[in-house]
């Protein structure tokens, strides 16, 4: 049976090999694509998640809790977006809060200008 990932789970990616300025090495990675959309999926489209508080208008910062299970401050980097294949993805860590859900949805309307 595979392993469903569900939309605002927080799991370490390999996002190795990279070229250029894309995000590199084994990084907690936010789970964008709709959890339904995931379902038999062999791609997952992911957000990497990166150390500090940051201020820029495509990141959404974001506090260490026990439900996601962070390590330290940090903030989802909305602009490095990528699709990866399920086998880069490694252990879950948590869920991010509902509380983000709406201004991680703003940040990605600013992106695509939606």
């Amino acid at each position: 049976m595979s392993k469903t990932y569900l939309q605002m789970q927080v799991y370490w990616v390999n996002l190795d090999p990279t070229k250029g300025s894309e995000t590199k090495k084994h990084r907690p990675c936010l789970i964008v694509q709709s959890s339904l959309l995931n379902r038999n999926s062999s791609t997952i489209i992911v957000a990497p998640i990166l150390p500090g508080h940051k201020e820029w208008p495509f990141v959404v910062n974001i506090m260490p809790t026990k439900k996601n299970q962070l390590d330290k401050n940090r903030h989802v980097n909305l602009k490095q977006l990528r699709a990866v294949d399920v086998s880069r993805i490694t252990k879950q860590l948590g869920v991010i809060e509902g509380k983000y859900r709406d201004h991680i949805n703003q940040k990605l309307a600013f992106i695509f200008n939606l």
